[in-house]
Parts: structure tokens; sequence; C-alpha cells
């Protein structure tokens, strides 16, 4: 093709048609591409939705669920089963700590019957 003298007027206007349509081509695959991507990540933002409803339900059935079990032990909700909680320790501490005094009193007293 090429000579000395260059391309002729011809040839260079079937290299631009070539490269045109190779552009055309190019851009129509490009588009494909797009479109393909677009529909992929608009399925993959239908599937997170679902997937985030899913854990919305789930969480809602564990709260239901758990309030079941507090309902079924006789406790209502758990600040109540907090309440009752915080209530036996309030009546119940100062027996325990009894105990525990107690319980160092006499191992001393053993302790020095023993030496």
């Amino acid at each position: 093709m090429p000579g000395e003298e260059g391309f002729s007027t011809k040839e260079v206007v079937l290299m631009m048609q070539k490269e045109k349509e190779d552009r055309i081509k190019m851009m129509q695959q490009e588009k494909e591409e797009r479109m393909a991507l677009a529909s992929e990540l608009l399925l993959t933002r239908q599937s997170v939705k679902k997937y985030n409803g899913l854990v919305e339900k789930i969480d809602k059935h564990e709260k239901r669920i758990t309030a079941l079990e507090y309902r079924e032990a006789g406790v209502d909700s758990i600040s109540e089963w907090k309440k009752n909680w915080w209530e036996f320790i309030r009546k119940y501490s100062a027996w325990v700590i009894g105990l525990i005094t107690f319980g160092y009193w006499l191992a001393q007293v053993l302790r020095g019957v023993m030496i």
C-alpha cells in the first residue's frame, strides 16, 4: 500500500471508514457491557434489599421469642427481669456478705486453733 509517495486519498478514506466502524463496534460492545453490568447491579441491589429485609425479620422474631420466653418464665419484659434481679441482689446481698465474713472468721479461728 504505502509507497514512497504515501497513502492515496482513497486509501486514507478507507482507513478512516474502517477506524470509524471499529470505534462504532467498540462503543456498541461497551454499551452492551454497561447494560449487562447495570442489570447485574440491579439484581444485586434487589438481593441486598431482600437480605436486609430478612435480617430485620429475624431480629424481630428473636425479640418476640425472647419476650415470649420471659413471659413464660413469669417476667413480662427485660426491664422487669432486670428490676427483679436487682431486687434479689438488694435483698440477699447482706446474707452473702455475712456468710463470706463468717467463713473468713471461721477460717481465722480454725487456723489459730491448728497452729
